[in-house]
């Protein structure tokens, strides 16, 4: 990959409604089937004469702890507010969000902030727990506060995008040829395979 800073591409996500309307459906389908179930499989143990005491209390408290959960589940899904971004770039300003043609706010590279003395790399990855993905972070300044705060990219979208990776990776590209003064963990370089970008 041989890029120069005049000729830094553009990449744009890519959107795919068929999957999120399949994510959508398979949510509401188990928020609907799963309390259902368990309903139903606590009425019969609840009629079985085999079965302790013990064990259809223990059942009826977990089917109440499911429907309530789901329950909640859908009631915070319907709650979720909207995504105004209908595409996300990346170029050599950094990433621009907009709504339809409109450009509604753009996070360049120059709004990337030296790290914390007490932090070791500037752009980093962290763990959201075993078996999660990684995700990037930076700092960036609060304009109210007057501190850093940690970020990642945002890709929130109404639609999913397949490519966010993709994204992801160009704007660490875009982090190399823009902002040599940040330091990068070998890590992040290491899982986008970009050990071996050539600035020119």
């Amino acid at each position: 990959m041989t890029f120069t800073k005049n000729n830094f591409p553009e990449v744009t996500s890519r959107h795919s409604h068929f999957f999120t309307l399949f994510i959508k459906g398979f949510g509401w389908l188990m928020s609907v089937f799963v309390p259902i179930a368990m309903i139903g499989s606590t009425v019969i143990v609840f009629n079985s004469r085999h079965i302790s005491i013990g064990l259809k209390i223990g059942m009826l408290v977990l089917s109440l702890l499911l429907v309530w959960f789901f329950g909640w589940l859908m009631i915070t899904m319907r709650k979720k507010t909207k995504s105004n971004a209908t595409k996300i770039t990346i170029d050599k300003n950094g990433i621009n969000y907009y709504s339809d043609i409109k450009l509604i706010r753009t996070l360049n590279y120059n709004d990337l902030k030296i790290r914390p003395q007490n932090e070791k790399y500037d752009v980093f990855l962290s763990d959201l727990g075993e078996g999660s993905p990684f995700l990037l972070n930076f700092y960036v300044l609060d304009s109210e506060s007057g501190k850093l705060l940690r970020k990642h990219p945002d890709f929130d979208s109404d639609v999913a995008i397949t490519n966010s990776n993709q994204l992801t990776r160009h704007f660490v590209t875009g982090i190399l040829y823009f902002r040599p003064d940040l330091k990068i963990e070998p890590g992040v370089l290491n899982l986008y395979k970009l050990e071996g970008v050539k600035l020119t």
